[in-house]
């Protein structure tokens, strides 16, 4: 009896051990968004050897997929890590963050004569990012087998991640791997969230569902930058019909909250050409639905929703915006023209901050350093990539 009392307990404990935590661990994090940079290091380098974390393999590269996507698998033989791409700059990774019309978040889609059921809420009201989720479907099969595959060596804990669209990708892949059918695995499996500078994914409703099953748990973070516009996107508006009422205003007008001009020029925008905006999403997306289907053969995706106001999922978790640095360029040998394309201060020539600047994956990297390992940051000889600039 003694002996049988010995074995629960270790086996008790060996489950209790086998668990993902709850709550923002630094050290995934850090993890996580070194290995969304191994894409961007083997375009530059050659190589992410300098940026593949300790004890990580890389176990699976899934090549290019559906619009131009490529996710990863690794393992620290702890937990598991699902890595998405970020856009490229290729026309059809941009066609599928344009193809943001909203259909049902739970339907059908057919795709080359194949019918695929997809789940990512129960809730009959959500609704979700067309060009992501047809994406996330194109992608689940592959995805499927490695998660069936991480679980063969006995990894049940996985984190699932991306930078940019792959952030977008990595939130709705778990909302869709969370939805599958009982008995898809093997085994329970245990999935965690880290996206980074994502865009959003999905309407109030879907984002609301999400987190209280994701974020609300500690089990979904959203790491962003408050300079960076990119998680700000497709669009987002407040659809209180009293942002002018006389509580409003007089909160304004004696400092008990701040008058935002920026986000409350947006919303009038958007509310006084809501109903344009969401005949031209429709028309524009119909158009590229025909790209859709000369790329890949017939897709048949279900009916556009009348929603075009998205909402962000996920914990947020901000960082601090990116310092342009300030490196001298050798414009000696430059036209007079290529000299403009560089800042003037008392004869020396600097690099321009381009626009895109606070959004790159290298900067995210280093800004989540500075937050959470800061030993770590202060040890790091690059804070910046001279191809960033």
């Amino acid at each position: 009896m003694k002996n049988i009392q010995i074995i629960i307990i270790m086996l008790t404990t060996t489950f209790c051990f086998s668990q993902f935590k709850t709550g923002f661990k630094n050290e995934e994090a850090i993890s996580s968004i070194a290995l969304c940079n191994t894409f961007n290091f083997d375009k530059q380098f050659n190589s992410h050897d300098a940026i593949l974390p300790e004890a990580f393999t890389l176990n699976y590269d899934s090549g290019i997929m559906s619009m131009d996507n490529k996710f990863r698998v690794f393992d620290n033989d702890k937990y598991g890590v699902i890595s998405f791409r970020g856009s490229t700059d290729k026309m059809v990774s941009w066609v599928e963050n344009c193809y943001a019309a909203m259909i049902p978040a739970k339907g059908n889609m057919t795709i080359k004569e194949k019918d695929y059921n997809y789940t990512f809420t129960q809730v009959d009201s959500a609704a979700v990012h067309s060009g992501y989720a047809l994406t996330v479907v194109m992608l689940s099969k592959d995805i499927i087998e490695q998660v069936k595959t991480l679980n063969e060596k006995g990894i049940s804990n996985i984190i699932i991640t991306g930078h940019s669209q792959g952030g977008a990708l990595a939130t709705l892949m778990r909302a869709y791997l969370e939805h599958l059918p009982e008995g898809t695995f093997n085994q329970k499996n245990n999935f965690k969230t880290y996206a980074f500078a994502a865009p959003m994914c999905g309407n109030k409703e879907f984002a609301n569902d999400y987190d209280q099953q994701f974020s609300d748990t500690q089990t979904s973070f959203s790491i962003i930058n408050p300079e960076d516009p990119i998680p700000e996107l497709p669009i987002n508006y407040n659809e209180d019909d009293k942002l002018l009422n006389k509580e409003t205003i007089a909160s304004w007008v004696f400092g008990e909250t701040d008058f935002d001009a920026k986000n409350f020029g947006k919303n009038m925008l958007v509310k006084l050409f809501e109903g344009g905006l969401k005949s031209h999403i429709k028309n524009s997306n119909s158009l590229i639905n025909k790209f859709v289907n000369f790329r890949f053969g017939q897709v048949d995706m279900p009916e556009f929703i009348d929603d075009i106001n998205y909402y962000p999922t996920g914990k947020i978790m901000e960082i601090d915006s990116f310092e342009f640095p300030q490196v001298e360029v050798d414009v000696s040998n430059m036209t007079v023209g290529d000299r403009e394309k560089f800042t003037e201060v008392e004869g020396k020539y600097y690099y321009k901050e381009k626009s895109f600047f606070q959004h790159k994956p290298y900067g995210y990297y280093v800004h989540v350093l500075k937050k959470w390992d800061t030993m770590a940051y202060d040890k790091l000889e690059n804070k910046f990539l001279l191809t960033d600039l």
